[in-house]
């Protein structure tokens, strides 16, 4: 991937900001941790100070969201939405790797929903999600165990970022991959191992498998 010193520099600068936050908000809860815990307070400390800094990595994505959100399109290496993305997947990726430990699989749709992906009521989510900021998962669908959702890609000289979007009810099997623009139809089904490629639409009730996955079966279909 193509970096550049100012990449390095505004990554290190958020990453700084965020460890500054997160050791301000400890100091001022320090005092009630020494009250509650006693002679545990530095164990205790130890397990909140991740916490508290995956915390404020998400905030301040959000907020830095607010402002200046990153946008689909397909960009050049030298665009500024480029060098958005890469600042923000790097700091991303530390919070979210200082907060995973907090987030058994059980509670991974709400792990992704701090991050920016917005989540409907009753989401499962067992794989992984690359860009939680251009990811929808509406109400009861499932990302079964490693999955990936990415909504970049690259080839060439080009960047690409689509949103990737997961109907309610659909079902993304076991290790399948959902590409840049992808929209999953509600109560669609992709079989454990599919490939879906970039833009593809796949519509409700079907479903589909393979790779690079195809529509195997429609709700009109018979059996």
């Amino acid at each position: 991937m193509k970096t550049d010193a100012r990449d390095f520099l505004l990554s290190t600068l958020l990453i700084g900001l965020n460890l500054a936050a997160s050791a301000f908000a400890l100091s001022l809860c320090w005092p009630l941790v020494t009250t509650l815990a006693g002679s545990f307070a530095q164990v205790v400390g130890a397990l909140l100070a991740p916490a508290t800094y995956g915390l404020c990595t998400a905030a301040s994505l959000a907020l830095l969201g607010r402002f200046h959100p990153l946008r689909e399109g397909e960009y050049d290496l030298a665009h500024e939405q480029f060098t958005q993305w890469k600042v923000r997947h790097v700091v991303a990726e530390l919070g979210k790797l200082a907060l995973s430990l907090y987030f058994p699989v059980f509670a991974r749709a709400a792990f992704y929903a701090l991050f920016g992906t917005r989540v409907g009521r009753q989401v499962a989510v067992a794989g992984k999600i690359l860009d939680p900021g251009l990811t929808v998962l509406e109400e009861g669908c499932v990302l079964g165990e490693g999955c990936i959702v990415t909504s970049h890609t690259m080839w060439g000289e080009r960047f690409v970022m689509r949103e990737v979007h997961v109907g309610a009810n659909a079902t993304v099997g076991v290790g399948c991959i959902l590409m840049p623009g992808v929209r999953v139809g509600s109560r669609a089904v992709l079989l454990p191992g599919s490939v879906v490629k970039t833009g593809t639409v796949i519509g409700s009730g079907e479903i589909w498998g393979g790779v690079p996955a195809s529509r195997l079966k429609g709700p009109g279909d018979h059996a």
